[in-house]
């Protein structure tokens, strides 16, 4: 049974594992010129304890007492992997999920071993002398194998991948058992010396990544080292929500070194082996599953809205007729939109326009037709709206020789009414300082002047 170490340690957690999951977060663009990308926090993080871990301290017995003991045991087996990123949807393909991990934003941390000690102290006053002693009580053997630490790797530690995440924590050295040597040991006389076996563990973990889930388990996409992506095909929708889950494994191994020394002296002669360090490798653990805690991520999108098309009614050869083209944005997200036409009767002077979430601009078109009949000029609007990429809105009505019967006289643009369903009028007036492009009232007279001088050339 596995509990969360957060909740089995309290407050030590926040130390021996820096880095918490976050909750749910919004997603924002990746960059103020990529407006084709979201960015996500990716952060989880995972910390278990053995069952059989604990801790025992009796602290100094009895309270008050001139002679008092104290009995230290613990028994370790910790370990906590954190990781950090960043989730990337990207388009106009259908919506293109990458993971990505932060260099060095991974951390694995090990506290493994056991510790058993017994004290003793004591301050008493015989005869009007004091005496006072601490120190270890004999009889329970003394034993400190206790290591801690952490290591720092780059997520996602894909399983095969290299360096990978592990780490390595050694015991201190201590001593497991001496023997003293006399000729009751060994029968020759006037032999001293004796043996000593200290030791010491190596505890070690390692982690890596298998997969990176979407949706689980009602979808099937996932990411691992071999597809660094996958793609989430959406409906029309002014945001997308998906949960991420992360699966990894982890293996466990310790390593016992046993160091003896074994030295005598006979009829004033010394004699010793060297000390050898003799490791014992225990067999690995089996790999076990390592599953993060989903995180929910809200990613914002931009969904443009417009019409189709757009009748101007009856528009006036040679003179150019101003549309007010409305786009909105009703996602969640900046709209950019790129306006163009290649049919020679249009020109568009707004080339380019962003729109805030909720909020609504023009794109203003100019139509200027050079002879009588219906006519339908489209409009191509390029977005980052991930379904409607192009959007093509149809300019449609009917070029006569005279404006329409309620139209001022000569075509005055501020005299005009607005075309049907456009919201807009036959023309308006632009301003002196938008010199990026002719003024509405400039291209009313080239088309005066076109018509006057085909007037001419018919005579």
């Amino acid at each position: 049974m596995r509990l969360p170490l957060a909740a089995l340690l309290g407050a030590s957690a926040a130390l021996l594992f820096p880095s918490a999951a976050l909750a749910a977060n919004n997603a924002a663009r990746c960059s103020a010129t990529e407006p084709r990308c979201e960015r996500a926090t990716l952060s989880v993080s995972k910390a278990e304890k053995a069952p059989f871990d604990f801790d025992f301290d009796t602290g100094w017995v009895p309270g008050g007492s001139p002679i008092q003991v104290r009995v230290v045991a613990k028994l370790h087996s910790r370990v906590g992997v954190s990781m950090e990123g960043t989730l990337d949807a990207t388009w106009p393909e259908p919506l293109t999920l990458t993971p990505k991990g932060e260099p060095g934003r991974g951390r694995l941390s090990l506290d493994e071993g056991l510790e058993v000690e017994a004290q003793g102290r004591f301050t008493v006053t015989v005869a009007g002398v004091r005496y006072s002693w601490d120190g270890k009580l004999p009889g329970i053997p003394s034993v400190n194998l206790l290591a801690e630490g952490s290591n720092t790797f780059n997520p996602w530690a894909w399983k095969g991948a290299t360096p990978p995440a592990a780490i390595t924590v050694n015991t201190p050295t201590t001593r497991i058992a001496r023997i003293s040597l006399t000729d009751s040991f060994i029968p020759i006389r006037g032999i001293s010396g004796g043996f000593d076996l200290d030791g010491s563990v190596d505890f070690s973990a390692a982690y890596s990544t298998l997969r990176i889930g979407f949706d689980e388990p009602s979808t099937s996409m996932r990411v691992d080292r071999e597809n660094p992506f996958t793609r989430l095909f959406i409906s029309p929708t002014p945001a997308v929500d998906t949960s991420v889950f992360i699966h990894g494994e982890m293996v466990r191994q310790a390593t016992l070194h046993f160091i003896p020394s074994f030295y005598f002296t006979i009829l004033g002669a010394n004699f010793s082996i060297p000390i050898a360090n003799l490791p014992l490798a225990l067999p690995p653990s089996k790999p076990e599953p390592w599953d993060f805690d989903k995180v929910d991520v809200h990613i914002p999108l931009p969904q443009i809205s417009t019409p189709a098309e757009l009748d101007l009614g009856s528009v006036p050869i040679g003179a150019a007729t101003a549309v007010q083209l409305k786009v909105s944005d009703v996602g969640e997200e900046l709209l950019v939109v790129d306006a163009a036409s290649v049919h020679p009767w249009a020109f568009v002077d707004t080339p380019r326009a962003t729109v805030d979430r909720g909020a609504t601009t023009s794109v203003r078109v100019a139509v200027t037709p050079d002879k009588e009949g219906k006519f339908d000029v489209p409009v191509t609007l390029t977005t980052n709206d991930p379904l409607r990429p192009v959007t093509e809105v149809h300019l449609r009505g009917l070029a006569e020789k005279k404006l329409a019967p309620g139209a001022a006289p000569g075509g005055d643009p501020a005299a005009g009414e607005e075309a049907s369903g456009c919201g807009c009028r036959a023309a308006s007036r632009a301003s002196s300082s938008e010199s990026s492009a002719p003024s509405w009232a400039a291209l009313g007279l080239m088309g005066f002047a076109l018509a006057f001088a085909r007037g001419r050339r018919r005579r």
